[in-house]
């Protein structure tokens, strides 16, 4: 891919573009973008509940052979706070902003994520949704290297690290994008996303995050126990793979460069345990990219109203990487290479 000078980001002005919209009745749009607070706290309770459940199991079976099971469920669980931390995000889930962010806030820690950077990130991320050099949320960037994206991004560890590297510096207010050791210019990163007036904030926030994981790292060494560092944070790292398994579909091997959310992301039909509980119904994610004021607990009666007007879903998981992992393969080998999904007419 070629680099981009940060000041370039604005010239690229992909507002003026003709976004695909879907057709529907106003009135019924509204309806949908309504918040609903006993939806909001109804989900919202019954996640922090199995979480906390699920971490008391842990902490039970701990020096057990139940410990093994009960740690991965629990991972999977802390893990897929990603979906939560999405949707406080996008301020979509409680009518109140401040219940939102509040939310948002602890879910940013779980899902280990400082969330003043990346609120601007994923603000970007819907604006320029798969465009090149300018989202900085593509997880299947070309050339593929297979290695880093079947085994090491599947346990989260460059996410994890990259985080941990981006909150140390942000920390001592090292904002730069450019490599000092080739006096080339680097991509856009996040900080370049964030505006002067916010910065502050992030500064402070990934002080806090430091903090956290310092004093989760004192309190193992006074316990002479790994028990608080596979409570926190480390989850995202061994209860990774399921959100892996979840979120990879969202744009996998699909089209870049492209104003149609329909080329450039996928829409799965999963269950009510993983698509609503563990994925807070982000599966139907060209509906949410179309709309993103649709709060997730609505989406499924966004996809019955629109689906004549989406390409064809995948039926589950498997039927999704039976489509994902050849895809991937090839563009492993040949970079141009995508899949094309048939639109309606």
């Amino acid at each position: 891919m070629t680099k981009i000078a940060v000041e370039e980001i604005d010239k690229i002005d992909l507002s003026n573009k003709e976004w695909w919209q879907p057709k529907i009745d106003k009135k019924e749009y509204k309806k949908l973008c309504q918040r609903n607070d006993t939806k909001a706290w109804f989900h919202t309770i019954l996640y922090f509940l199995v979480l906390i459940i699920t971490g008391i199991a842990a902490v039970f079976s701990w020096g057990t052979w139940y410990s093994i099971p009960a740690f991965i469920l629990y991972g999977s669980v802390y893990a897929c706070s990603n979906a939560r931390w999405h949707e406080y995000g996008h301020r979509s889930v409680f009518k109140s902003r401040k219940l939102n962010d509040f939310f948002y806030y602890i879910s940013s820690f779980i899902a280990f994520f400082e969330p003043i950077s990346w609120r601007w990130s994923h603000a970007n991320h819907h604006s320029k949704t798969r465009y090149l050099d300018l989202d900085l949320e593509i997880a299947d960037p070309r050339p593929t290297n297979l290695r880093i994206l079947f085994f090491t991004e599947f346990f989260g560890y460059y996410r994890v690290k990259a985080e941990i590297q981006k909150i140390f510096k942000h920390s001592f207010r090292f904002f730069h994008s450019q490599d000092l050791s080739n006096d080339e210019e680097a991509k856009i990163t996040v900080a370049d996303l964030v505006p002067e007036i916010e910065k502050n904030k992030m500064v402070w926030s990934s002080r806090i995050f430091l903090l956290i994981i310092f004093f989760t790292i004192l309190l193992s060494l006074a316990m002479q126990s790994f028990l608080p560092m596979l409570l926190i944070v480390t989850p995202q790292i061994y209860g990774g793979p399921l959100l892996w398994i979840l979120a990879f579909t969202q744009h996998a091997a699909l089209k870049f460069d492209s104003h149609d959310h329909r080329e450039t992301t996928r829409t799965v039909i999963l269950g009510p345990i993983l698509g609503t509980f563990f994925y807070a119904n982000m599966q139907y994610h060209i509906e949410h990219h179309s709309c993103p004021q649709v709060p997730f607990y609505n989406l499924p009666r966004f996809h019955e109203l629109i689906k004549d007007q989406l390409p064809e879903p995948n039926k589950g998981l498997f039927d999704a990487y039976k489509e994902i992992i050849p895809a991937i393969i090839k563009q492993s080998k040949d970079p141009s290479y995508e899949i094309k999904k048939p639109l309606p007419i």
